[in-house]
């Protein structure tokens, strides 16, 4: 007598295969689902020099700030293109206003005026990750620091605070590679 299957072996089965090929793919190599095109240049790295997720377009409305600079015809010898470190700018002045920028960002800009009237626009960071370090925001408070600046040349380039003093408190805003502090990039 020729039993068949009940319900419950045949979905314990499936089951099984359906892990089964779960496993499979998870073990092919990582050019495997890719196009043609695009496996051909994921084996050849000279192909992709200077490209890095910090300069691809970002997902959902957000923007990665590029730390390191493309020097322009510096390389080890290898293809690949040596970075070097933005450069570091002071700051300081009276603090005009103070704007959050969700559509950008989501982090706290200040617009400063120095003693010799120029302007200067301060990226600082989020607001809650300030309230931590206990380095709260108030109109005109006088601050100082040191930040990054991307631009070349331009009438009031955006500075990325790397750190802020206010009320004689030093608050710590980035490390030395720009890496935002508040970042869970880091851990």
């Amino acid at each position: 007598m020729k039993r068949s299957m009940e319900p419950g072996v045949w979905i314990v089965v499936l089951g099984m295969l359906f892990l089964f090929g779960v496993i499979v793919a998870a073990l092919l190599p990582d050019g495997f689902w890719e196009s043609g095109k695009n496996r051909s240049a994921s084996r050849n790295p000279s192909s992709v020099v200077g490209s890095n997720a910090m300069t691809q377009p970002a997902l959902d409305g957000l923007q990665m700030i590029p730390v390191a600079a493309v020097a322009p015809a510096a390389t080890n010898g290898s293809g690949l293109v040596m970075l070097q470190q933005a450069p570091t700018v002071n700051f300081s002045g009276t603090v005009q206003q103070i704007s959050e920028q969700p559509q950008s960002d989501g982090q706290l800009h200040l617009w400063l005026t120095a003693a010799n009237g120029q302007e200067q626009r301060i990226s600082v960071g989020p607001g809650w990750f300030l309230k931590y370090l206990g380095c709260p925001l108030t109109h005109d408070v006088t601050v100082d620091g040191s930040g990054f600046s991307f631009e070349r040349g331009g009438t009031s380039p955006l500075i990325y605070a790397k750190r802020i003093r206010m009320n004689g408190r030093i608050c710590q805003l980035r490390n030395d590679e720009g890496f935002a502090l508040w970042s869970n990039k880091l851990r």
